[in-house]
């Protein structure tokens, strides 16, 4: 088997390789309540509640291409950013094909970007998303 490295994996949103990507980073979490009651030391039951999911993207900003003009952030008014559909992000290995994960239900968060004297300009984006799964069909 053999291992995932970043020369084997394509960044996709909805269903197109955006720009140059350089990385790509996502956290799934899941809230747990306790259940602590009068009278005893320990907890009764662990409940979960709610299960959250934010992914972090890195790319190399191009000349005259924008995420938004690649459908990877919103721009525009009010009614834009409310009529923006929601987003699926794929990482795909590029020698099988096979889908390695799908973040579903993204939403545009965060974008920022940097450049300096030796260096070259990057962008990072982040979304929150309904739910990510792994291993998931193409």
């Amino acid at each position: 088997m053999p291992a995932i490295s970043g020369a084997r994996a394509r960044l996709l949103i909805d269903g197109r390789e955006v720009g140059y990507a350089t990385g790509v980073n996502a956290s799934e979490d899941i809230t747990n309540v306790r259940v602590n009651v009068l009278g005893e030391i320990d907890s009764q039951e662990i409940v979960p509640t709610s299960r959250t999911v934010s992914v972090n993207c890195n790319f190399v900003r191009i000349l005259n291409s924008s995420l938004g003009d690649q459908g990877a952030w919103v721009e525009g008014d009010t009614d834009a950013v409310l009529q923006f559909p929601d987003l699926t992000i794929q990482i795909l290995d590029r020698v099988s094909g096979s889908n390695i994960w799908a973040i579903k239900g993204a939403r545009c968060q965060t974008r920022n970007w940097t450049v300096d004297s030796g260096g070259i300009m990057s962008t990072n984006v982040s979304f929150e998303a309904i739910g990510m799964e792994d291993e998931t069909p193409a």
